[in-house]
């Protein structure tokens, strides 16, 4: 049994980072919801307002920017040329916050993966181009 650290009570732990019963927790975050205005259906009933936003507020681009940005790449990722139903990622710097490009899933997330750099992404293209194993004589089976 743990204390709860706003009423005290005691309580079963059922969340590994809380330090607060359930319904202080609950209380918690009525509390954020009314003070923010926030309803958990909002992305669904404003979603292309709530899309705005989030292109504005992360990479300061706007929805036409970003359709200009899509008509420019023909609808298709910068990289493998694919296209997608879903909207694209917006590839950026994160030094810089530069917007880059769209990207597909895949491709953006290639790039975060070898943080963008470019000497990494070249010895991963030879790699590809010539692995080790292919130089080295297969053995019969036995």
């Amino acid at each position: 049994m743990y204390k709860c650290s706003v009423c005290g009570s005691e309580y079963a732990k059922k969340i590994k980072r809380s330090n607060q019963c359930q319904a202080c927790r609950t209380k918690r975050h009525r509390e954020y919801c009314q003070r923010t205005r926030y309803h958990k259906k909002r992305y669904a009933i404003f979603a292309a307002a709530e899309r705005e936003r989030h292109l504005v507020r992360k990479y300061n681009l706007t929805q036409a920017e970003y359709q200009a940005l899509f008509d420019h790449q023909n609808g298709e990722c910068a990289i493998c040329s694919k296209k997608q139903s879903r909207p694209f990622d917006v590839d950026h710097c994160h030094s810089t916050g530069k917007v880059r490009g769209l990207l597909c899933t895949n491709c953006n997330r290639m790039l975060g993966h070898a943080h963008d750099d470019v000497f990494r992404l070249n010895r991963a293209a030879d790699y590809l181009e010539n692995p080790p194993a292919s130089s080295r004589k297969s053995r019969p089976n036995s």
